[in-house]
């Protein structure tokens, strides 16, 4: 099969062809690649793929793209399956020709089915800044790197992009996501999502202790807030304050349905999201409309595209210890009025859990 990557213009020339996009990378990742899609060529069929079919199934309700599952519902490599890892592909060494590449079933047949034409294999470079305006967050410079210049330069760039999801569970999956939180949040109390980790960086961890803190205060101060953690495995700590601050994993784990359709139904059904730089939050700023706090221990907002208006992002120091904010497209979007967020900045210490309730609190239209 013919295997491009997002080197040297390649695949911009591509047209009239069935790709399947390989995307082997984080949620967050997902989300931002749904704001490259509309930029994409309109004349090819576009599937998207990876070991890891709960990231994958995020694209169950979007246009443009078609999921196509792995068979392997964890984050894995294909080698569960009894394939080398990444098809035997390396992504570093993508050079833009036909490659012997190894499929596991079921996906061998599925991809033979839809009569894949070639596979695009990027490594989805982190430029975090070091691109100028208009191309300086990741989403852009991908963009980039795999639209055609002369189609790229017919969209507005200094507007948002736009994304392909819908950010909605099927309908079976949303009734029995929410079947499951009524008995953990009752239909007049408030909803709070608090995501306190990531699938990448330690160092963008939101502490337990905060996450305890945060949870017995927000329910001192408001007597319906439920709190529920969004979380792949229930820590110690948490676990003994089940009753307190359940995860997703404790509610919603045995009911089989994709982490994708849990994440997306419960930010909906929210009254207010507060969660570090990672996957969900960038879900909960793609969906909007309730009171937003990102807690930015390790990456500047600015990298992002998801339109976010009325959020509140908390930077902590390591952010300006390392100069995130100072290079070159950091700050062009706040310059260019494009994305109206509001950024807070910690130089001294990480942002406390009083810290994200105060500013809930000063962005909610009611007291949270």
């Amino acid at each position: 099969m013919l295997v491009l990557g997002e080197k040297d213009g390649a695949f911009a020339a591509v047209r009239n062809s069935r790709v399947l996009i390989y995307w082997p990378h984080g949620f967050g990742d997902f989300v931002h690649l749904s704001y490259v899609i509309p930029l994409l060529d309109p004349s090819n069929e576009y599937f998207i793929t990876r070991f890891g079919d709960d990231f994958v199934h995020l694209y169950d309700e979007g246009e443009s793209v078609t999921p196509m599952y792995s068979g392997e519902s964890s984050i894995g490599n294909g080698s569960a399956l009894g394939a080398p890892p990444h098809f035997g592909l390396d992504m570093d060494k993508i050079a833009n020709r036909v490659e012997r590449i190894e499929i596991p079933e079921p996906l061998r047949s599925r991809v033979r089915d839809a009569k894949i034409d070639l596979m695009l294999f990027s490594r989805y470079p982190e430029m975090t800044g070091r691109t100028p305006y208009p191309y300086h967050t990741k989403a852009r410079f991908l963009a980039s790197n795999l639209v055609d210049p002369a189609r790229l330069a017919q969209f507005d760039l200094s507007k948002p992009l736009r994304s392909s999801l819908a950010f909605r569970a099927p309908e079976d999956a949303v009734r029995r996501v929410e079947a499951r939180l009524r008995d953990a949040v009752a239909p007049r109390e408030h909803l709070y999502l608090l995501s306190p980790g990531g699938h990448t960086q330690l160092r963008k961890i939101f502490p337990e202790q905060e996450v305890v803190a945060f949870a017995h205060e927000i329910r001192r101060r408001d007597p319906l807030a439920r709190i529920v953690t969004v979380d792949e495995h229930t820590s110690d700590a948490l676990g003994r304050e089940r009753g307190l601050a359940p995860t997703t994993t404790d509610l919603f784990a045995d009911l089989g349905v994709p982490f994708a359709h849990v994440l997306v139904t419960l930010i909906r059904a929210s009254h207010a999201y507060a969660g570090v730089a990672s996957g969900p939050l960038h879900t909960a700023l793609s969906i909007g409309g309730r009171p937003i706090v990102g807690i930015w221990l390790g990456h500047w907002p600015e990298y992002y595209d998801e339109p976010s208006p009325g959020a509140v992002h908390l930077v902590g120091p390591l952010v300006y210890r390392e100069k995130l904010d100072r290079r070159l497209g950091a700050r062009s979007k706040a310059a260019a009025g494009v994305l109206p967020y509001s950024i807070v900045p910690f130089r001294k210490q990480p942002p406390r859990a009083l810290d994200v309730i105060e500013a809930l609190e000063r962005i909610s239209p009611r007291r949270p």
